[in-house]
């Protein structure tokens, strides 16, 4: 057949493979080996399209942090997938394609999933506080600090003329980044557990309350995905580590939909009950506890009307008034009213910055 060229490459015993920094050339051949990377290349290549699919039908409108830190993260592990099946498995790509690809997959996933972390602080966190313009500054910090000096020794090692010169520093480097970074997200996550915490306090709904604590345990999980990824790499099963570091990311974005789904679950149900019951009173601004402005609902009008936000969010919010015509089943010129039910203010909160529209 004419077009087709056969490489050889060595076979290597799977207890001999040298998974490190110090290996160059194509990878060696192992079936063992080669089919882990099939395996964990596929994955989250799949989750990136079903997950672009979700992002487009879940937020209503295609705008804000949230929506581009997301979208921006799933195409990051495709893209980190991608550069790496070219730099081990493909001997006559270029290095210099194959780095760039990678490295632009592994900031946007690691930079952008910083990012996702830090929007959803915003549910839980009062808006425009310290903390959170603190640990957006921690995440444009780290990355200048342990982000550009990653690119850069990457690029150095993978260029087979100064491999060799650089080879002891991107070892040290990878090692201080990794952590690093997992520690950045721990920090955002405990921020994120404090804060989900604080709202059991105030919580009067005993399901609100399960499904909190639940999002709580998925924290946890996702911390803990990072523990594997740190150990591959102070093993120096480095070539392990970068095939697995897109699927832990791809997994992380599928529990941050899980989250996305539960939030959606408790602003159904309402997390405390009534506003009422908090001594919140009836206004029909929808004023927010966590800010000191109402939401961005439409002024002068009484009947329901749309609310928009910068997350991409519709939230469909009833004047306070109508609480008695739902009592009764009838707005105030007789019509029924059977599926639209009147937020209250921490409703109002989670509709108003996360999630889809209910």
């Amino acid at each position: 057949m004419s077009g087709v060229r056969n490489i050889t490459v060595p076979w290597v015993p799977l207890d001999e493979f040298d998974w490190s920094f110090a290996r160059t050339g194509p990878l060696p051949w192992n079936l063992t080996v080669w089919s882990i990377i099939a395996v964990f290349t596929a994955l989250p290549i799949w989750t990136t399209v079903e997950l672009t699919f979700w992002v487009f039908y879940t937020f209503e409108r295609w705008r804000g942090v949230y929506f581009w830190s997301v979208l921006g993260t799933t195409w990051g592990v495709t893209i980190h997938a991608v550069g790496f099946v070219l730099k081990f498995c493909v001997p006559e790509a270029n290095w210099v394609l194959s780095t760039v690809l990678s490295e632009i997959g592994w900031v946007a996933e690691v930079c952008g999933f910083s990012i996702v972390l830090w929007s959803r602080l915003h549910l839980v966190i009062p808006s425009g506080t310290r903390i959170l313009r603190y640990v957006l500054a921690m995440i444009i910090i780290d990355e200048f600090v342990f982000g550009v000096p990653t690119i850069v020794f990457q690029f150095l090692i993978s260029n087979p003329a100064t491999h060799d010169a650089y080879l002891q520093h991107m070892e040290i480097m990878e090692r201080v980044q990794i952590m690093a970074f997992s520690v950045q997200e721990t920090v955002i996550s405990a921020i994120y557990v404090w804060g989900t915490l604080q709202l059991l306090k105030l919580s009067l709904n005993s399901k609100a309350k399960t499904t909190l604590a639940f999002l709580i345990i998925v924290q946890v999980l996702v911390v803990l995905a990072d523990v594997i990824v740190i150990a591959l790499d102070y093993l120096e099963y480095y070539t392990l580590k970068a095939v697995l570091h897109s699927f832990v990311y791809a997994f992380k974005l599928q529990v941050e939909f899980v989250v996305l789904n539960e939030f959606k679950h408790i602003a159904k149900g309402g997390i405390t009950g009534s506003s009422e019951s908090l001594g919140l009173g009836g206004t029909a601004g929808g004023f927010s506890l966590f800010n000191n402005s109402p939401l961005d609902m439409p002024k002068g009008s009484s009947s329901p009307s749309p609310v928009h936000n910068n997350s991409g969010v519709t939230v469909v919010a009833s004047a306070r008034g109508a609480s008695l015509s739902r009592t009764t089943g009838s707005d105030g010129s007789g019509a029924r009213n059977e599926h639209a039910e009147e937020p209250d203010a921490f409703e109002l909160q989670y509709l108003g910055r996360f999630g889809r529209a209910l």
